[in-house]
């Protein structure tokens, strides 16, 4: 049974103190910078001084797992609070050898995170663009990350100008990613699609399972068709430079800038509904909800032919019937990503293990309302996903999904599949009728620019990386 954590309860204090915040819940903050930096030879000491200094002495701008929970629960009760600048870093693996040496780097036990997300075996793996496509700043080796986020973006601004400043003499940033996060009508957080995004996440704490039942009007735990709780393991590992600290927590990250072409996915989005012959609106919509596997406003294709149900934005409470894909294809983003049953391992259904805690915002500006209803408005880019999730094994879960996104088997998924040319997936003129299936063909509307891999080190290694 999956043991929850209260977040008020003093006995956690001790694990929420030695995490960095954002791992078990997000910063929830709509102005995000992403620091890239490389650290110029031979200045290690000044490196790890800054490091230390994030989290020791009056500038220290880091915040414990337990820190930001206390200013989540302070701004929930009264929204004027301004919780302030939320901040958290996270190390390559080349940042470690840098730091230490390529010794100290084999403690990870991740295969992927030593090898990096550059390397060619790990591009070949997941049909990745090649490094000359990437942008320049992800080309290059990037040791740290470090991760702003702010309510004001003027104040964001200032400090990362701060930042740039303060590692001046020992780093240089090569890149920087903005994000901003985006709303709907209704003020659900969507994507640049224009569909309701982050709704099903892993649950650590008993207050969001409460909330969650509230959301989908659970009033039987045992009649729960989708249990998103979930235990700390999920994403938390110990930090291999302090094995003998319990308290010593911390996680693999991915990072990847995700492009996004929507002029393009939305007029195949048409194509698509052509193809099928749609003429009511309705069914216009559904074609592309077959794709995502949900409506714009969140509402799951599985469960009803029709956008508008009730919490759509919310609605997270039901699982996929294994063997039908005349509601929501096979190949559905959602259902791709997540298929909410763990895997079969050795003809056995095991625990759904595979997922992250997904903690990506949007980039780019718009001049177009994103759910306007018109395409020709539509960027063709220079908007997307700064995609980021944390877990306890880059290979066996960040990967794993992702190379499965990109499986024809069934039809790639057509939001987040890498590869060259479409793919093919079957489509349901009638919605639940599997007579009415009909092949057809997608495009990819989704690129990667660049990213990295990276772990997000406990607090203790940060207070401590001086002895180490």
């Amino acid at each position: 049974m999956t043991v929850l954590l209260d977040p008020q309860s003093v006995s956690n204090r001790s694990l929420l103190d030695g995490i960095q915040g954002n791992i078990l819940k997000s910063h929830g903050r709509p102005y995000t910078a992403n620091i890239f930096i490389h650290c110029r030879p031979n200045h290690v000491d000044e490196a790890k001084t800054w490091l230390h200094s994030l989290v020791e002495g009056e500038d220290a701008l880091i915040q414990s797992g337990y820190a930001q929970l206390r200013s989540n629960l302070l701004h929930k009760d009264n929204p004027a609070i301004d919780t302030g600048l939320f901040a958290c870093i996270h190390i390559s693996a080349a940042g470690y050898c840098y730091l230490f040496n390529d010794q100290k780097v084999k403690l990870f036990k991740d295969p992927s995170f030593r090898k990096g997300m550059k390397h060619k075996d790990v591009i070949k793996e997941l049909n990745d663009p090649t490094l000359d496509e990437w942008e320049s700043g992800f080309r290059k080796e990037n040791h740290f990350m470090l991760l702003l986020a702010y309510t004001n973006e003027d104040r964001l601004t200032a400090i990362v100008d701060q930042i740039n400043r303060a590692i001046q003499s020992f780093a240089d940033v090569t890149t920087i990613s903005w994000g901003n996060a985006l709303k709907n009508e209704e003020g659900a957080g969507i994507e640049h699609f224009g569909y309701v995004d982050g709704i099903s996440q892993p649950l650590f704490f008993l207050d969001e399972w409460e909330t969650y039942k509230q959301n989908n009007n659970v009033k039987d735990e045992a009649q729960i068709k989708y249990d998103p709780r979930a235990d700390k393991k999920l994403v938390l590992v110990q930090d291999p430079f302090l094995p003998n600290d319990t308290s010593a927590l911390g996680s693999y990250f991915v990072f990847r800038k995700l492009e996004q072409n929507v002029k393009g996915f939305k007029q195949a989005e048409a194509n698509l509904a052509g193809k099928l012959a749609f003429k009511e609106e309705d069914d216009k919509e559904r074609a592309g909800a077959m794709l995502v596997g949900r409506f714009e406003d969140g509402s799951p294709i599985e469960l009803n032919p029709n956008p508008g149900l009730i919490n759509s934005a919310l609605l997270n409470d039901f699982t996929y019937d294994s063997a039908v894909n005349s509601r929501c294809p096979f190949h559905g983003h959602i259902r791709k990503t997540n298929p909410r049953v763990g895997p079969v391992e050795e003809g056995v259904q095991v625990a759904n293990n595979r997922v992250m805690a997904r903690r990506g915002i949007p980039f780019g500006r718009r001049t177009d309302g994103p759910n306007d209803g018109n395409i020709y408005n539509k960027p063709t880019g220079k908007v997307g996903l700064l995609f980021m999730s944390y877990q306890a094994s880059i290979k066996d879960q960040f990967e794993f999904v992702q190379t499965g996104a990109n499986s024809t088997a069934q039809g790639k998924d057509p939001v987040i599949g890498q590869g060259t040319g479409d793919s093919v997936g079957d489509f349901a003129k009638i919605w639940d009728d599997p007579n009415t299936l009909k092949s057809a063909s997608f495009d990819e509307f989704v690129h990667l620019k660049g990213g990295e891999y990276f772990f997000a080190p406990s607090m203790s290694f940060l207070k401590r990386i001086d002895t180490l």
